[in-house]
């Protein structure tokens, strides 16, 4: 049980998303760039999805000690990582997809203080 609440943490949720964006530009390198439109509201979906990190104070095995704070450093940092990784692979670059980079930034921090106060009021 010990080893579960140092596994299960916002460090294992964006390390799972981060494989996934890697896979998917590498996918969309290697098929002709079929999967631009995916990429390219990537700044929508990562931020949504990381949304769900705050479900771990739901969670039993979960450490709570720190989370809130792992969850936002976590998050800024790998935020970063996977936007990059994901719309690096867009097949045209050019001022939209750096744009795109800033609106799910700021859409990660929105989520992020919007989350924090959520759980902070219900837990």
């Amino acid at each position: 049980m010990k080893i579960l609440k140092i596994i299960i943490g916002p460090e294992l949720c964006w390390i799972v998303l981060y494989i996934f964006s890697f896979i998917l530009a590498w996918a969309n390198k290697r098929s002709n760039f079929a999967y631009d439109t995916i990429i390219e509201n990537a700044w929508l979906y990562v931020p949504l999805l990381s949304a769900l990190i705050f479900g771990l104070y739901w969670i039993p095995y979960a450490e709570k000690n720190w989370l809130l704070l792992r969850i936002w450093i976590v998050s800024i940092i790998m935020g970063h990582v996977v936007l990059e990784t994901v719309l690096k692979a867009y097949s045209t670059q050019g001022p939209g997809i750096g744009m795109g980079y800033l609106a799910g930034i700021l859409l990660l921090f929105i989520i992020l203080v919007v989350g924090s106060i959520v759980v902070k009021l219900i837990h």
